[in-house]
Order: C-alpha cells, then sequence, then structure tokens
C-alpha cells in the first residue's frame, strides 16, 4: 500500500500548524506549500493522495488551480478552504471536481470527518 500524502496549499502557514499534526497522527506525511506556483512545482514530481487548497493567493486563485491537480493526478482528493463567502467560489469550484468545499474557520472534528469519508482514516 502506498503512503497517505497530504499537500496544504495555503499561505497562511498557521494552517499548516494546524493540519499537519491531525495528519500525522493519522500517518499521512503531509508538506505545507504557501503559493500556486511552488505548489505546481511539486505536482511535477510528487503526487499526494488529498490536497487542502485556499482559494487566495498572491500569484493566483486556488480554483483556477484545480485543473492543474486533475491533470497531475486525476485520483487526488481534494477539499477546498476559504474565508470568501461568495456562493460563485463554491459553485465553480464545485463543477471543477473538488470532494469537498470548507468555509474557515473549520473545525478539527469537521476535518476528522471528512479524512474518514475519503478513506484516509486513522491507521
Amino acid at each position: 500500500m502506498l503512503a497517505k500524502t497530504a499537500m496544504i496549499i495555503d499561505d497562511d502557514e498557521d494552517l499548516g500548524r494546524i493540519l499537519i499534526p491531525m495528519l500525522e497522527a493519522r500517518k499521512i506525511l503531509a508538506l505545507p506549500v504557501q503559493s500556486l506556483h511552488e505548489a505546481q512545482e511539486y505536482l511535477s514530481y510528487m503526487k499526494p493522495t488529498i490536497i487542502f487548497l485556499d482559494n487566495s493567493f498572491p500569484d493566483g486563485l486556488g480554483i483556477n488551480f484545480i485543473r492543474h491537480i486533475h491533470l497531475a493526478d486525476e485520483e487526488i482528493k481534494i477539499i477546498m478552504m476559504t474565508a470568501d463567502s461568495a456562493k460563485w467560489i463554491e459553485e465553480k469550484a464545485k463543477a471543477e471536481g473538488i470532494d469537498y468545499f470548507l468555509k474557515k474557520p473549520f473545525t478539527v472534528g469537521t476535518i476528522n470527518a471528512i479524512l474518514d469519508k475519503i478513506g484516509h482514516g486513522k491507521n
């Protein structure tokens, strides 16, 4: 069985500090990435099993990056996260094929429930 891996694409380093211990407790190796450009570079040789994707970055929008993730590997599960309350963002993200949409702030329990649903439960 391949190791479970996660990429956390968010320019807020605090989110990584919250998610990484949760993921490591589930034996999921996590890589925090602060820009879409950096994420694109990693996706050229790394295929995470799950990606946590923010929407707002200085170098673009996460919703426009979803297709790059699918081009890298259609099997990657995508959890879109944003503090933006605009309904069109959620609609477009779902149309692009994300697996879950989360509005910030969210709880640890919500993340754990999603990880269980997509087969990233505790080993």
